[in-house]
């Protein structure tokens, strides 16, 4: 399988790019020593100056910077918008060295906008400079609490017709979202054995897709055990079986699409995974006997 192209590194912000300026001369200057390395306390002063240096910053350097910057962002964005889709996901946590077997298609959604996230970011930059109006240094942990607390205030006491309009935009938000999720593919990985070798148990072969029944029981099963932690597996079996038949059509023909686009993908991983199955064992182009 060809490898995916790895994503371009980030811009660089208009602070680094000061950094990048100014930190070989600091660095000469604390130590002289070209051939020694640097202590860990050596390197803490490096830091510290070049911030002192940074809130003294000329006007005009800043402006440099700042242009520097932005440059470096447009070639970032260029050069990302260049990539195949899927390339700029980046793994992590368990699946972060985990083989894939068939690559995903598009690039996972962000989770929509909720009505009250949309109005924070209508008002955070005002309340942040409010509270700190130096932009060339660097937020405490003190002052980004008192905005969140302020931005939570405000909330509370919003206007009726402007939360009204939050909501409006976060359910748009939440169409496309759906629509994004429904488009993406994730990627196959290979399975763990018990043993923790990567497709040990059965080579990564997907597993099959749920059924709607399966789908409305777990979405069930995690309502009971908000609402009614202490019912028995049993009792909560029964209780699923019993929601199911008395789901309306509407409700019940949801879970039903979801399953069908469930069974979709896996067919499609399934055929890869046969395929790649085949190309490893060395079976391709064997003709039958």
């Amino acid at each position: 399988m060809a490898s995916m192209p790895k994503p371009p590194k980030r811009a660089r912000t208009a602070y680094l790019v000061f950094c990048d300026k100014h930190r070989p001369s600091i660095m000469r200057a604390v130590h002289p020593d070209p051939a020694a390395k640097f202590t860990r306390e050596e390197m803490q002063s490096v830091t510290t100056r070049l911030a002192e240096l940074w809130k003294q910053i000329a006007p005009e350097e800043l402006a440099d910077c700042k242009a520097t910057a932005d440059r470096l962002k447009d070639e970032y964005d260029a050069a990302k918008a260049a990539l195949p889709p899927g390339a700029l996901k980046r793994d992590k946590g368990k699946k972060k060295h985990q083989l894939i077997l068939v690559e995903g298609k598009g690039e996972k959604p962000k989770r929509a906008r909720t009505a009250y996230l949309i109005f924070c970011d209508r008002y955070r930059n005002q309340i942040m400079k409010d509270v700190h109006p130096d932009p060339t240094s660097k937020f405490t942990r003190e002052e980004m609490q008192t905005v969140t607390t302020r931005l939570a205030e405000m909330w509370k006491n919003v206007d009726p017709r402007e939360l009204e309009q939050c909501k409006l935009e976060a359910e748009m938000c939440k169409d496309e979202y759906k629509k994004l999720k429904e488009a993406y593919v994730p990627p196959v990985y290979a399975a763990k054995g018990k043993n923790g070798k990567k497709g040990a148990a059965n080579g990564g072969k997907p597993k099959r897709p749920r059924t709607a029944y399966l789908l409305f029981a777990e979405d069930c099963r995690a309502r009971l055990k908000k609402t009614s932690p202490d019912l028995s597996f049993t009792d909560v079996s029964r209780v699923v079986s019993s929601e199911w038949k008395e789901l309306p059509d509407g409700k019940k023909n949801a879970y039903i699409r979801t399953a069908e686009k469930e069974q979709e993908k896996h067919r499609v991983a399934k055929a890869n995974w046969e395929a790649k199955h085949l190309v490893d064992n060395g079976l391709t182009g064997l003709a039958p006997a």
